[in-house]
């Protein structure tokens, strides 16, 4: 069964001493275009969050969300001093003193202020333990997308194959209806004919031949077995459980081009408004198309 390519899933679990939330969201996109966003010491991790998803996601623009549930105190830091650094700020004041004749001691206060000298960072978490605690969450949070997907994808197949059968009715009534507009043009030739000329002065053999000419210029047999061989295609591929999404869209494309050919074909007000009522369908078609996987 085909696919819908807008999905949510959420979970919620523990990495290292914290609490995690994912978010993982979808829609429509021609490509797999993958976003992914986490906390600063889970970076590291993104490629292998990327790899994972695209092993069970074809289509869709994808947007992963891992945000940490816990106050910024709360998050192991380590302080670290810049020596180099304050070496040089030490010689700096040590300078400014002989130069000005101050006797006044150097601060230790004031060294370890000046700017950049200690810094607060965050410690950074072992990548190995973080991703055997976020790689379930991950998987829970896809299966939950893909859920939901699929039962979108079933709504949109019901809806599908119910413009097809109406498509396939018309597409029925065009293939018994153009042999009767080549008898309906013969008879109103043959009026026509008989209006301007005496009795008796109809040439049958001219006359057969521009039925002939009209029968063969708006013949849609080809075009009829097409557009039939293409709706059995479309019905085929959302039975499929691989993504269909780009094959579909070029089906509805081909079907687009047979009717349009049928409707330069058709000198018969009733071909023309049926070939108006199979591209309306193909439309309707077409947008719920875009959102198949």
């Amino acid at each position: 069964m085909i696919k819908s390519m807008t999905g949510f899933g959420s979970t919620d679990l523990a990495v290292g001493a914290f609490h995690h939330r994912i978010e993982l969201r979808s829609v429509n996109s021609k490509f797999c275009d993958i976003k992914v966003k986490t906390p600063p010491d889970m970076n590291g991790l993104e490629q292998r969050i990327m790899a994972k998803i695209r092993e069970r996601l074809a289509r869709g623009r994808v947007d992963l969300l891992v945000y940490r549930e816990a106050a910024e105190m709360d998050v192991p830091r380590a302080v670290t001093v810049n020596w180099d650094l304050l070496d040089q700020y030490f010689k700096a004041y040590r300078s400014i003193r002989e130069k000005y004749g101050v006797n006044q001691d150097i601060n230790l206060n004031n060294m370890i202020n000046a700017r950049e000298v200690v810094t607060l960072q965050r410690q950074a978490g072992d990548l190995e333990s973080m991703w055997k605690s976020l790689e379930p969450g991950i998987d829970t949070v896809l299966d939950s997308l893909i859920d939901m997907r699929e039962n979108e994808g079933r709504l949109l197949a019901v809806d599908m194959a119910g413009r097809l059968d109406i498509i396939k009715k018309i597409v029925g009534k065009l293939a018994v209806l153009a042999p009767e507009m080549v008898e309906i043009y013969k008879k109103r030739l043959e009026e026509r004919i008989a209006a301007l000329l005496p009795q008796g002065g109809v040439d049958e053999t001219r006359l057969a031949q521009e039925v002939l000419f009209f029968a063969d210029r708006t013949d849609i047999t080809e075009e009829i077995i097409r557009l039939k061989s293409h709706i059995q295609q479309f019905l085929t591929f959302l039975d499929i459980v691989e993504p269909v999404g780009r094959k579909l869209d070029f089906l509805i494309q081909e079907m687009n081009r047979e009717i349009n050919t049928i409707g330069s074909k058709s000198s018969s007000a009733e071909i023309s408004q049926m070939v108006v009522e199979v591209k309306s369908e193909l439309e309707k078609l077409r947008e719920q198309i875009q959102n198949v996987e």
